[in-house]
């Protein structure tokens, strides 16, 4: 079931497209002063440096960011683990702001409106036939040009949504990671009442929950290693919790379940919690992969080809996922406040990374505000 046209089907589209404004001219005030930006230098290297305003060129603007969230896959990206960072470029894709500037040939759009920013666009030289999640021309604001670890950043747009009023900025911030949920659980079969086990309860496995109780979930087991993360899963909503630290999760959701639950969503993505999706769900069911943290894993196909298990991966959703999450936050109809346990400023953002990358820190969901 498509959760955008099950509970969101109103006039989401509105959030994307301008109203149709007159052109604006382009403000050069501010484009040669001097920003704040995070800095990926290296593995575990990254400083809060000064560089140049970006100048937005045609078809762009430039954002003022008002706030910006920690991605777990920036601070995968930050230790070297993933390869999928550059050095020299400055991460942070979950974000909102204030347009301040337009380049040339922007219409519809003026400073001073406030946006949420969907990190993903496409470099197709026509029209791209594919969705933006899983087009070849994919690329992406914080991983492929500079990002929102900054005071400001240049985006196309193609990428610009409309914040809404009831939306705060720290809560606009998450509108990403709402959305890449918010796809996995559209595209995954949930059936009133089955039982659902979340493998991992970072911000996107609690995310996850949210959607599959939205879904009509019964029972749903969250399982992670950490208490604190547990305690909160609970709070949200979360049936059973296992600490796979204490009690083997397998063993016990089996033995809960009569053999394993319909439905399992891996929200890690190295082998230790993808094994445990998989000898957790029951004969013929089903699992999402959302996890994208290890490149490769190994995993027992054996029991995934005998058992009848259907394996599905998704990464990232498409603008229509994106303005549904947008509307759904916005309304209060998911609310992952609870999420957020720290709000911090730039300069404390390399302190930040280093705490989380090591361990030091188990906060859920980190928001900057530049």
């Amino acid at each position: 079931m498509d959760i955008g046209y099950w509970i969101f089907r109103r006039d989401t589209n509105a959030l994307h497209y301008p109203i149709s404004t007159p052109q604006y001219p382009i403000p050069l005030e501010g484009t040669n002063e001097i920003m704040k930006a995070l800095m990926y230098r290296g593995p575990w290297e990254m400083p809060v440096e000064e560089m140049a305003d970006p100048t937005p060129g045609p078809g762009k603007v430039l954002v003022d960011v008002k706030a910006v969230g920690i991605c777990g896959s920036d601070v995968h990206g930050y230790t070297g683990s993933t390869g999928r960072r550059t050095p020299g470029i400055v991460m942070g894709h979950e974000f909102a702001g204030v347009i301040s500037a337009l380049g040339e040939g922007v219409e519809g759009w003026k400073a001073g409106d406030e946006v949420v920013v969907i990190p993903f666009y496409s470099v197709a030289t026509g029209p791209d036939p594919y969705p933006i999640n899983r087009s070849p021309h994919r690329r992406m604001t914080g991983m492929d040009e500079h990002g929102a670890y900054a005071q400001q950043v240049v985006v196309r747009t193609s990428q610009l949504f409309r914040k809404p009023k009831e939306l705060s900025w720290q809560r606009a911030a998450l509108c990403e990671p709402v959305a890449v949920t918010m796809h996995a659980a559209a595209i995954t079969p949930i059936d009133p009442m089955q039982t659902v086990a979340v493998i991992g309860a970072g911000p996107i496995g609690l995310m996850a929950m949210l959607w599959a109780r939205v879904k009509g979930a019964g029972k749903i087991i969250v399982t992670d290693r950490s208490a604190h993360r547990l305690e909160l899963a609970e709070e949200l909503g979360a049936d059973v919790v296992i600490n796979v630290g204490e009690q083997d999760a397998v063993q016990v959701i089996r033995e809960m379940t009569g053999g394993g639950v319909d439905v399992a969503f891996e929200a890690v993505g190295i082998t230790p919690t993808a094994q445990q999706a998989v000898d957790a769900t029951r004969n013929g069911g089903h699992i999402t992969w959302i996890g994208n943290s290890a490149k490769t894993i190994t995993i027992d196909m054996q029991a995934i080809v005998t058992r009848e298990l259907t394996v599905r991966g998704t990464y990232g959703f498409n603008e229509t996922d994106f303005a549904a999450a947008i509307a759904a936050m916005a309304s209060g109809r998911l609310n992952v406040e609870p999420l957020i346990e720290r709000v911090a400023s730039l300069d404390e953002g390399s302190e930040i990374f280093r705490q989380l990358a090591k361990g030091e820190s188990d906060l859920v969901k980190v928001v900057l505000v530049p």
